[in-house]
């Protein structure tokens, strides 16, 4: 055939348009196959085969890359037809085609020996800017090291936190090893088994790969963990990248030997009361426990411990002798489980528990129990017995997608559900949980604008003397009603008050709103009626309770006899010199002091000699269960006669359980029965129609 001198043109321009070498000998194999009709066509590089065209998987038969012209035997194709040129200085390259139908004109291998040649000259000039290329992104490289390695510097002279100069590590170190996992990796001095990934940039770390490299990181000269990058066989790093890591190890060891190494590790890792891990340490550990849960198969548990009546002991106590119970109380949950566990502290009276992948699910419920039962011993505290509880929270979670945050919130959530059920237990984590997280936060969110919006208002309710019927006083009780929710219960967002720190508010709003309707019906028609307001066990931790009684006392110009204040008995069960200080301040006023919920709580009896009481309430749960709790209520209006309460009974709703009552001798009752909690203009509508407490 006669070929074409213009294609000359056209494959020099294609060729040297390429981006880089293998680009343009590909081109080049192609286009020559092309202009000359040929089924195949190679390139050879330095006697190695680099490109080809016409061969399945690019296999060439032995010595195709030394024919040079005439025929060459193809196995299974027969015998074909071979031109080839040599680049035009050395032997460094060659271009060879193959045709099955006719040998190659003088003409076409003329061609084809140009077309060598200027590939021959593109490539060089390829390779060269290659080179400049690889020239230009080295220093580029070397800057870009140079300003990280200048910052990180700068960071350890200005005293910046250690945590941040570690993650500038690996940050760094990161970007310029391409993007690849890199992390710190420290020796734990407490727990030399299991070290510390201090810092990581980039995906994944040294525990999702075989392939590593490590580059050593030393403490004044010691040895004291590594800087890991993680690699892929096909992806190895080079010499200047394993420099780099190098670089940046040096740098970690710098700040790590800086004065202040061994104070900002502690602080970093350690809780500084206890010595356990902490947050940060124990998150560290979940991470490793469940990456290697996803190899391995198997999963980890999580026990979230929250200690009972700690605050109220610690408030009791001193934070000195409180810092030494939570010292106790960290030996014996380290006892509780096994050396390979992880025990944190996260702060306050919270702790976690780390069960590794090998622990199954009948594991955990069982440390719980054991740990529960340990916190049921008292402690010795400074020569006294202090007693405090547990109570769990359980979560699990495989390896894979799992997330560690997650995994956490969820063992928070079991715990507060083991709470519901009383102190001193342990729940397991379930997905409707979840539910009421988010309901728990709407009501959060909402609760802080309830008051400003006018949603919480006052309901009244009689309490009645059982044996003539008349009105002996007046309790005031909390009610929310949402725009969207309705009216929501006081036990659900009571609860809620206390914990976000708004019950003080609350409860100086209440004393104040109840008060103030209080003097106008005393100057009215019920002048010596009684007023009963209920206070959360948050307002009687309080320093701010007793005083904000004697305010509203004075603001309305009532005696404190007027004033009923209902503590539930639960409340009473915390710290005990604190409640009766408080107690004493409001008795001294004048005011009465009731037991709500009686016979619901903890050591009820014992409670009735240590603070000044005037009234005991009797549980509503008692009402429905007569014929069988008779006695026991019985017994409970017989002992407050004994010593001088008098009685009422909450939650009457039917007639009979009103004449039951008052033949045990009770003198009080309040209920549906004798009537509904109401606003405050129908509670006066029936204070002037009904008798009142002459």
């Amino acid at each position: 055939m006669d070929a074409s001198p213009h294609y000359l043109v056209e494959f020099l321009a294609a060729v040297s348009r390429a981006s880089d070498v293998e680009g343009a000998i590909a081109i080049a194999a192609e286009m020559a196959a092309e202009e000359f009709n040929a089924e195949f066509g190679v390139v050879v590089l330095d006697g190695e085969v680099r490109a080809t065209i016409g061969f399945a998987d690019g296999e060439v038969p032995p010595g195709l890359a030394e024919a040079s012209r005439g025929e060459f035997e193809l196995p299974g194709i027969g015998r074909a037809h071979v031109a080839a040129a040599r680049w035009s200085e050395g032997t460094r390259g060659r271009l060879v085609v193959l045709r099955l139908h006719e040998p190659f004109t003088t003409g076409e291998r003329n061609l084809l020996l140009g077309m060598a040649s200027g590939l021959g000259l593109s490539l060089r000039m390829i390779g060269a800017l290659e080179a400049e290329r690889e020239l230009r992104n080295a220093l580029e490289t070397r800057q870009r090291l140079l300003e990280s390695l200048l910052g990180i510097q700068r960071a350890i002279s200005e005293r910046a936190p250690l945590s941040d100069v570690l993650a500038a590590v690996t940050r760094e170190a990161s970007s310029l090893v391409g993007d690849r996992p890199v992390a710190l990796v420290l020796d734990d001095p407490h727990d030399p088994a299991r070290p510390i990934v201090a810092a990581r940039a980039g995906h994944g770390g040294p525990g999702d790969a075989e392939h590593t490299f490590a580059a050593p990181v030393h403490v004044n000269g010691r040895p004291a963990g590594a800087l890991v990058a993680t690699v892929t066989p096909d992806a190895p790093l080079d010499a200047s990248e394993r420099e780099l890591i190098e670089a940046f190890a040096r740098h970690a060891s710098i700040a790590l030997t800086d004065a202040r190494t061994v104070e900002a590790m502690e602080e970093a890792y350690r809780d500084p009361v206890t010595g356990l891990p902490n947050r940060a340490l124990f998150a560290d550990r979940l991470e490793q426990a469940l990456a290697l849960a996803a190899r391995q198969g198997g999963e980890v548990a999580v026990l979230f411990v929250d200690l009972d009546r700690f605050k109220a002991v610690n408030d009791s106590i001193g934070h000195a002798a409180g810092d030494q119970l939570l010292r106790l109380v960290a030996e014996r949950l380290s006892r509780s489980v096994r050396a390979s566990d992880t025990v944190a502290r996260f702060g306050g009276d919270e702790f976690a528990i780390l069960l590794h992948h090998d622990r199954t699910r009948v594991d955990a419920p069982a440390v719980a129990e054991r740990i529960i039962a340990a916190m049921r011993h008292p402690f010795e505290i400074e020569g006294r017995q202090v007693s405090v509880g547990a109570t769990i929270g359980i979560a699990y979670a495989g390896g894979g997608d799992a997330d560690p945050d997650e995994l956490l919130r969820d063992a928070d959530l079991a715990m507060y559900r083991g709470k519901h059920h009383g102190r001193g237990h342990w729940a397991e984590f379930d997905p409707s949980m979840r539910t009421a997280l988010r309901e728990r936060v709407a009501v959060e969110s909402d609760l802080q604008a309830a008051l400003a919006g006018g949603q919480i208002s006052l309901a009244y309710q009689p309490v009645v003397d059982l044996a003539d019927g008349a009105i002996a006083g007046v309790e005031a009780l909390l009610r929310w009603r949402h725009p969207e929710r309705g009216l929501v219960p006081p036990t659900v967002f009571v609860p809620i008050a206390e914990e976000m720190g708004l019950m003080d508010e609350i409860g100086a709003w209440v004393l104040d709103r109840a008060l103030a309707q209080h003097a106008i019906w005393r100057a009215g028609p019920a002048p010596r009626l009684g007023m009963g307001v209920n206070v959360s066990s948050a307002e009687l931790r309080s320093e701010l309770f007793a005083p904000a009684v004697e305010r509203a006392l004075a603001a309305h110009g009532l005696p404190g006899h007027a004033l009923i204040l209902e503590i539930a008995e639960g409340a009473l069960a915390g710290d005990v010199g604190h409640t009766l200080d408080q107690l004493t301040r409001v008795k001294e006023l004048g005011v009465a002091v009731a037991i709500d919920d009686f016979g619901t709580g903890a050591s009820s009896l014992a409670h009735l000699h240590q603070f000044d009481v005037d009234f005991l309430k009797i549980d509503r749960s008692f009402m429905n269960a007569l014929d069988s709790a008779g006695p026991l209520v019985r017994s409970i209006v017989d002992l407050a006669r004994t010593v001088g309460l008098r009685t009422v009974a909450e939650g009457l709703e039917r007639g009979d359980q009103v004449e039951r009552l008052r033949a045990m001798g009770c003198e009080l009752g309040q209920g549906f029965h004798l009537g509904r909690p109401v606003p405050a203009d129908e509670m006066t509508a029936l204070l002037e129609r009904c008798p009142t407490r002459a």
